[in-house]
């Protein structure tokens, strides 16, 4: 057995959207469970009155720290649940016409295996 949920989110202002894809599985005596989350938000924007103004203006700002990457594995003993963790942080900018865009996302990808038999195999 495998359900799909797909969710998404777009602020009113349209500066903030978020997108959450959920896949659970059934196999034997596991129920794997994985979940896909994409935050981007528009942190900042800048109107330029050329294109040449862009560049130089790039070359100018302070750089935004670099990509982040976080990776973790939880083992519960009790419950024989197991959770692996994977994120990512970063920015990137968006050249619109006359207007720069720093957006800023989070991409966030867990997995979840759930078993009443505590040596299941995948």
């Amino acid at each position: 057995m495998r359900d799909i949920l797909v969710q998404s989110a777009t602020s009113g202002d349209r500066l903030n959207r978020d997108c959450r894809v959920t896949e659970i599985m059934r196999q034997g005596d596991c129920l794997t469970t994985v979940t896909r989350r994409c935050t981007y938000r528009v942190e900042d924007r800048v109107t330029m009155p050329s294109m040449d103004d862009t560049i130089r203006w790039a070359q100018r700002i302070d750089p935004m720290p670099p990509r982040q990457v976080y990776l973790t594995k939880d083992l519960d003993p009790g419950t024989g649940q197991e959770r692996i963790t994977y994120k990512v942080r970063g920015h990137f900018y968006v050249v619109l016409e006359d207007e720069v865009f720093c957006v800023g996302y989070r991409h966030v990808l867990v997995m979840r295996v759930e078993s009443d038999d505590p040596f299941c195999e995948e």
